[in-house]
């Protein structure tokens, strides 16, 4: 009797243990969670909140450091960097004339909010094929409420355009939050190289590399951290595709969502001065 008790015992000691050991592992499949990951991505890009923060840009063609404020006519923004460098008075002088002719120019803002939509529309594209362009699989241990999900191509599925083409030779992983089901990032490359018309359109050259990172900025929200694209190839034969660009982004700061156009630039206006003088006390010091 006594051994049969210290059976039961061991017996309800071992049970009470798996719970702990699988309290953060997935309880639905990889494919689902990214199901309902990408559509809570999609529908915060929906929601109408602003927000002012720092954007860092890097390309082959520049490298500057901007304060931003979003608006619902736009964003508008203040170069502060150039090069590693803070702006001498001439070229604050010259921000401040670009930015007062902006204002001014509807055209001018309507092509800037363009751009802007154009490029979330690309990113808000990839994310929604996804489910239907990928096959996924949990990868590693869980950690907290942290998984990684590896994708690669579905066989099966069929392009539409050629820029489909180009996101179904893609594969990475996606690293979220499986109890707020929120993207943390996504990283990948292209696996193979992309031909337009048998290659005499063009190509994408195969191991170009992305990588999407996002933030939790609120309760509800979250803001996109990090866009980094390295790419390469040649479109309609003779025209050079090189896209080798970083964008990131920090100091998420919430602002009203009525603000104007004529408001966001009092807020950068405030922001610059505030600046200005904390490098001016750092000097002194």
């Amino acid at each position: 009797m006594r051994i049969i008790r210290l059976l039961c015992l061991a017996t309800l000691a071992g049970t009470t243990v798996i719970p702990a050991q699988t309290q953060t592992a997935p309880v639905e499949s990889a494919h689902d969670l990214v199901r309902d990951v990408i559509y809570n991505e999609l529908h915060d890009r929906e929601r109408d909140s602003h927000w002012q923060y720092r954007s860092a840009c890097v390309s082959s063609s520049r490298n500057i450091v901007r304060e931003q404020v979003e608006t619902d006519e736009g964003i508008l923004y203040r170069v502060i960097e150039r090069s590693g460098n803070p702006l001498d008075a001439k070229e604050r002088h010259q921000e401040d004339a670009r930015i007062a002719t902006l204002l001014k120019s509807p055209n001018e803002l309507a092509r800037l909010r363009h751009e802007h939509e154009v490029d979330e529309g690309r990113l808000g594209k990839i994310m929604a094929i996804m489910p239907s362009a990928f096959l996924f699989e949990y990868e590693g241990t869980p950690t907290g409420d942290r998984v990684r999900i590896a994708f690669r191509p579905d066989p099966a599925f069929v392009p539409a355009s050629y820029e489909d083409r180009i996101i179904h030779a893609l594969g990475g992983t996606f690293t979220v939050n499986q109890r707020l089901k929120r993207m943390i990032d996504m990283s990948g490359h292209l696996i193979e190289r992309v031909d337009f018309g048998y290659g005499i359109l063009g190509h994408v050259e195969k191991d170009g590399t992305f990588e999407i990172r996002r933030e939790q900025v609120s309760e509800t929200h979250w803001k996109t951290n990090l866009v980094a694209v390295h790419i390469e190839g040649k479109v309609l034969l003779l025209k050079n595709v090189s896209k080798d660009q970083q964008e990131s982004r920090s100091d998420f700061r919430p602002v009203p969502k009525n603000t104007t156009l004529a408001a966001a630039k009092e807020i950068l206006d405030q922001s610059t001065s505030i600046e200005n003088e904390a490098k001016l006390v750092h000097v002194s010091r």
